[in-house]
């Protein structure tokens, strides 16, 4: 097995299947290949580069199983276990409709064949306009490193039609956006919606910037790798098999939980709620902090959302209560507490007016811990 970052996820499941069908398991970091192995079979995320290239030339020459999780560049005599872009990006794009984007875009800082199938499959997905490409390579006019990167991203931010919706490659694009958009005051998800190809614990599930992620079901992918690569060694599947797995669904935080709405006041209006969520302020607090009447601002809201602002508030306080019921082990009062509620026992009556159970049925419901 060669290593690499994103494989981690992977070693248990691999091990275990190695354990159990007695594998002598070898493990090297993948740009370190071991250059005289002598082994039966090999389970890697490849990258296209000489080092790795090489040592993949060599095993297809003597004709030994490969298994490759990532997909990157597609080779005769080698297998495959890769995600389903084409899933992905229909499932990108639909949670982005339903919450009435009509602006895209796709985010990376690096190329290959697999952006490109991700872009394809996430603009052949959306409805309207096609999503931009903001592809960094493509566009770096000679420049190079994080500085000129960050600039880059920056302009398209700001020059981007609002609100827009941003698909990214992988969870560390998501990651690297949402810091920017932090530091340089760009409201998320009220002006910039981000939605990463996966569900990283490392990147995602941040308290600063929870971001939502696609469940790719990586588990399954591990255990359809092992399985696959012990039938290529006892020549039961065919060395060039490839197995496209299907992704779960949308894991949805905030950085996408929005309903998109083109008044930029009316945009202003939900960033303010939702950036002093743990205050104690009513509508009136709000319509003062943008200077306009509440009448004014109750207008716009029935008209794009559909309801008041005060019922706006009490979504938005709901919705990162569940956010923290689930990611946390606060009690249910410090819950309250921190997303603005009085005392618990009124966020438990708004709780259950909006949801129709108690914050305490729905934690449980929802796998997160029962204390009261």
């Amino acid at each position: 097995m060669l290593t690499g970052p994103y494989l981690e996820s992977g070693y248990p499941v691999i091990a275990e299947y190695a354990d159990k069908h007695n594998w002598q398991l070898e493990i090297a970091e993948r740009f370190n290949p071991p250059r005289y192995w002598n082994g039966d079979g090999v389970l890697s995320m490849f990258l296209d580069e000489p080092v790795m290239n090489s040592f993949l030339e060599k095993l297809i020459r003597r004709r030994i199983p490969i298994v490759d999780l990532f997909g990157i560049r597609m080779r005769r005599g080698m297998g495959a276990v890769i995600h389903d872009n084409e899933e992905l990006g229909r499932l990108a794009a639909e949670h982005f409709a339903e919450r009435g984007f009509r602006h895209a875009a796709f985010y990376a800082f690096e190329w290959t064949r697999q952006h490109d199938e991700r872009y394809d499959s996430f603009a052949a997905a959306w409805k309207g306009e096609p999503p931009a490409r903001w592809i960094w390579p493509e566009e770096a006019g000679g420049r190079s490193g994080r500085n000129a990167l960050v600039d880059w991203t920056v302009r398209k931010l700001r020059n981007a039609p609002k609100p827009v919706a941003v698909y990214t490659y992988n969870s560390y694009n998501a990651a690297f956006l949402a810091r920017i958009c932090l530091d340089k005051g760009i409201a998320v998800p009220h002006n910039v919606a981000i939605l990463s190809a996966n569900d990283s614990s490392i990147h995602n599930c941040r308290r600063s910037m929870p971001i939502s992620g696609i469940d790719r079901d990586e588990e399954r992918k591990y255990r359809t790798a092992v399985a696959l690569l012990d039938r290529m060694m006892d020549g039961k599947a065919s060395r060039d098999t490839v197995i496209s797995i299907k992704p779960k669904c949308v894991v949805t935080r905030r950085s996408t939980d929005v309903t998109a709405v083109d008044d930029e006041t009316l945009r202003k209006a939900t960033a303010l709620i939702s950036q002093d969520i743990s205050s104690h302020f009513g509508p009136s607090q709000v319509a003062a902090g943008l200077g306009i009447s509440l009448r004014r601002l109750n207008a716009m809201s029935r008209s794009e959302l559909g309801h008041s602002v005060l019922d706006e508030i009490a979504r938005l306080r709901i919705e990162e209560a569940k956010r923290l019921m689930i990611s946390s082990d606060d009690k249910l009062s410090t819950v309250a507490s921190v997303t603005g509620f009085c005392n618990a026992s009124y966020f438990g009556k708004v709780f259950r007016r909006l949801t129709g159970q108690t914050p305490r049925e729905w934690r449980l419901l929802h796998g997160g811990d029962s204390r009261q």
